[in-house]
């Protein structure tokens, strides 16, 4: 794996959803509110990574943003979120291109196999705290 491609893909993924959710200037698009919060792994503040806000119920677009030094921001739509958080890291190797290796070290029951919610609610604060554990 390149160096750079998993950042690139999770990227990509969370530009093309903000995109799909953004888009249009319509009437009847969905309320979105601000959603903030952080996200700590093994009590330290998550440097970077993304978050994504996908509809619990399968209906509605999905939300994302970046996370930077254990602090996320962006627009949501209301109800109940599966919340998914992923990151990389270098692995002080490289591959045969010279580029760094990365990996992924955000265990999958955050990601992949979440377990982690979030309701986003019309009125009020959408404050969101995640503390992820490696093990």
């Amino acid at each position: 794996m390149r160096g750079n491609s998993t950042r690139a893909q999770l990227a990509c993924y969370a530009i093309c959803l903000l995109l799909l959710t953004g888009c249009g200037g319509s009437s009847k698009a969905p309320a979105t509110v601000k959603v903030e919060g952080t996200v700590t792994f093994d009590g330290e503040p998550l440097t970077q990574g993304s978050i994504v806000f996908d509809p619990a119920d399968g209906k509605g677009g999905s939300s994302a943003g970046g996370i930077e030094h254990g602090k996320f921001q962006f627009e949501s739509q209301l109800g109940q979120k599966k919340v998914l958080i992923s990151a990389s890291r270098d692995t002080g190797k490289k591959d045969q291109y010279d580029e760094p290796i990365t990996e992924s070290y955000i265990p999958a029951n955050y990601n992949s196999q979440t377990t982690l919610t979030a309701d986003v609610k019309a009125g009020g604060e959408n404050k969101f705290e995640f503390a992820l554990k490696s093990k």
